[in-house]
């Protein structure tokens, strides 16, 4: 999953003479050539490049033997609680500490972004908000992770990773030789829970669900066992690496899925196995299968439900059938892994897509269906919901109008009507109290977006808008009557209002909010206002006159 770096030209600096760079540009091809027609010369290269070896492993070994001692004491000290990660911000650390279940996917950058986008647009038409969403990307910018999850029809958090989200991962990594670009299959465990306090699903960018597990509902509710990817046509020497005598040979299992219940750490026994039989210097994740063999070895003795290839099976792209394993097919599969679709195309997921069994869009998607994965529920450490759609298709209609000239926005949440409006050409201002990820998904939407009180941020504001969205917590006459003269005073003339939320008072447990409601009743001489109060909990369009 890290990224894969086929050949590595180094530029010469022009202060370096060009006569060593001569030398060593002809050296190599001419001993490899010498190689193929001299028994002399190949034996000359095989003690080349095994000195060449020897000298860095050795350079790594006594690294470690420095280093190691007192990291070792620390991970000898055992930990009594999984610690909710705290990724990049206080917004993945409320994320993490929810107990809503959770499907998460990890991403590299691999060829299989269609595959990952299938795979979340698929899941979140199969499952809706009965679960949360996750993407967790490495090597990937906020543009690319974008169009991955711009299919998705319910909320998606997209994680960047990076080696802060496992500490002791990184470290035992970085003693093996083995920097962040060389990382490869180890970034899954980066976190190794996104979510520890919650029923959770771990997959690869490569896997897609295509219907319910008969354990879905049970697992949902945290009540599920532990369930792990079983690969059983493989022997432990070619899958598990310098870990293949640590593993259960009966288990037979691989880091595809992991199907965990609430407060469940399956990550301790993998790092006390690193802690104890560390990696062989230089290590590379991107190649080396060791990871698969550390995460197998982890679950030995424990009691482990297996998710067998004939329930997911295998896809790979150098097979002509889907490998189901020793048992063969049996009913429909519920999910797919289409293996190395991160190195090359897999036909058998254009496949599975002309037949209609994976979702595909073969029109783009609409502008708010662009938007959808950035609505809402209270996933990010505050009650409360994204605007209706209806209303968003309002703003949307209203913001193209306004193309070129300035709006603002009033209640960024995680950035959707932001990214609306910025997608129409509106020169956005998004204003809110705090973060809920909207500076991180809106990264080079051309967004300004402000961590402020909205009062005190139209108060030291002196230019207009042609267009104010408005969408608060707290909207009591209190609040109302502070901010109304502060909102109204700056709209240009012939510009609109949006204020959601109009009718929230009609709401049994908001009728205190009652702030828009005295607006209504008082304050609207001089405008031009339609009043939509269905659906709930309805807006005004507040045109200047």
């Amino acid at each position: 999953m890290g990224r894969v770096v086929l050949n590595s030209v180094r530029r010469r600096d022009p202060m370096e003479p060009a006569k060593d760079r001569s030398v060593r540009a002809r050296l190599g091809p001419w001993l490899l050539r010498a190689a193929q027609q001299s028994e002399f010369w190949a034996i000359v290269l095989r003690i080349i490049v095994a000195v060449h070896r020897g000298v860095w492993r050795g350079y790594y070994q006594t690294r470690r033997v420095i280093q190691t001692r007192a990291w070792r004491g620390a991970q000898a000290t055992p930990v009594l609680a999984l610690q909710v990660p705290r990724g990049r911000s206080s917004v993945d650390e409320r994320f993490a500490r929810s107990d809503r279940p959770l499907i998460h996917w990890v991403k590299g950058d691999g060829l299989d972004d269609d595959v990952t986008r299938s795979a979340i647009a698929q899941a979140t038409r199969l499952f809706g908000n009965a679960v949360d969403y996750a993407l967790a990307v490495n090597n990937v910018d906020t543009a690319r992770a974008r169009r991955v999850v711009e299919w998705a029809t319910q909320p998606v958090h997209i994680w960047c990773q990076a080696p802060e989200d496992n500490p002791p991962l990184s470290e035992t990594l970085n003693l093996a030789g083995c920097p962040p670009e060389r990382f490869g299959y180890w970034w899954k465990w980066f976190p190794s829970r996104m979510r520890p306090h919650a029923p959770e699903w771990v997959l690869d960018g490569d896997q897609i669900v295509v219907s319910k597990p008969p354990w879905f509902d049970v697992w949902a509710a945290g009540n599920d066992v532990i369930r792990v990817s079983q690969y059983d046509v493989s022997t432990a020497e070619g899958m598990y690496g310098q870990y293949a005598r640590q593993v259960d040979r009966e288990q037979k299992l691989y880091s595809g899925m992991l199907s965990l219940p609430p407060d469940f750490d399956f990550y301790a026994p993998m790092q006390a196995l690193l802690a104890a039989q560390p990696l062989i210097p230089p290590h590379d994740g991107r190649r080396d299968m060791s990871e698969q063999g550390c995460f197998a070895a982890a679950f030995k003795g424990m009691d482990v439900e297996p998710i067998p290839l004939h329930e997911f099976p295998f896809a790979l792209p150098s097979s002509r059938d889907f490998d189901f394993g020793t048992t063969g097919p049996r009913a429909a599969p519920w999910g797919y892994h289409f293996g190395g679709a991160f190195k090359r195309a897999n036909p058998h997921f254009a496949r599975l897509v002309s037949s209609g069994e994976i979702f595909w869009r073969t029109d783009e998607p609409s502008a708010l269906e662009r938007v959808s994965w950035l609505r809402n529920f209270g996933q990010w450490g505050r009650e409360g919901w994204s605007m209706h759609p209806d209303h968003v298709a309002h703003v949307d209609a209203c913001s193209r109008a306004f193309r070129g000239r300035r709006v603002l926005e009033l209640g960024t949440s995680r950035g959707q009507l932001a990214a609306l409006m910025a997608g129409n050409g509106c020169l956005v201002t998004t204003v809110d109290r705090e973060d809920r990820g909207a500076r991180r998904n809106l990264e080079g939407l051309g967004v300004t977006v402000e961590i402020a009180e909205a009062a005190e941020y139209l108060a030291g504001y002196r230019d207009s808008f042609c267009l104010i969205v408005v969408d608060l917590h707290g909207n009591d006459k209190a609040t109302w009557r502070h901010l109304w003269p502060l909102v109204s005073g700056h709209v240009a003339p012939g510009g609109q209002m949006l204020l959601y939320n109009s009718h929230l008072w009609q709401i049994p447990e908001f009728r205190a909010e009652t702030g828009l409601r005295w607006v209504m009743d008082t304050q609207l001489e001089g405008w031009s206002v339609e009043v939509r109060d269905k659906p709930a909990p309805g807006m005004l369009i507040c045109r200047r006159r």
